[in-house]
């Protein structure tokens, strides 16, 4: 048979209840309220680590369409210094390689593609960089380091365009 508590009793057993697993309540509310703090605090900071990347990069296509090469490099010089986890810095960098392809001078294209290649989180612009790279290095008749750096490009999207540089590569070597 069951025993029925008084009220007095039962409001004694909720009382030590409370005095034995306070702390333990205490620490678990406060901790929850760390972690939530410190999720939106990240949250907030990446979002404006991107919106700060996001305008300097625009202002960069600006200054492309208005055809402002030195204030062009400095925006990019920013976005690799100040934001190179961010796309836009990746972007950057594949605009200023462009550039330097355009102009020739394959050293500075190579160094900018080798930088995205090393800090790009996305594959897909990292496979963009390596067939660039190869293409850059067939331009100037290094037709092996050119198949191996094809022979780091592995994503399955981009086989045909790494083919067809494979094949480019393989009919200058003869």
């Amino acid at each position: 048979m069951t025993e029925y508590m008084t009220e007095q009793e039962q409001i004694e057993q909720l009382k030590a209840w409370v005095k034995q697993y306070a702390m333990t309540i205490l620490s678990g509310i406060v901790l929850a309220l760390v972690i939530v703090s410190g999720w939106h605090y990240w949250q907030n900071y990446t979002t404006r680590k991107l919106m700060k990347a996001s305008t300097v990069y625009e202002q960069m296509l600006n200054d492309r369409s208005h055809n402002q090469a030195g204030e062009l490099e400095a925006k990019a010089t920013k976005l690799l210094q100040r934001y190179p986890r961010t796309p836009y810095a990746q972007m950057g960098a594949l605009m200023l390689a462009r550039d330097a392809i355009t102009s020739k001078n394959y050293t500075e294209a190579l160094k900018q593609l080798n930088w995205v290649i090393d800090h790009s989180k996305t594959g897909s612009l990292r496979e963009i960089a390596k067939i660039r790279s190869a293409k850059i290095l067939l331009a100037e008749n290094k037709v092996d380091q050119a198949l191996a750096t094809l022979d780091a490009a592995t994503d399955k999207n981009f086989q045909a365009l790494i083919d067809e540089v494979r094949g480019d590569a393989f009919l200058q070597k003869k």
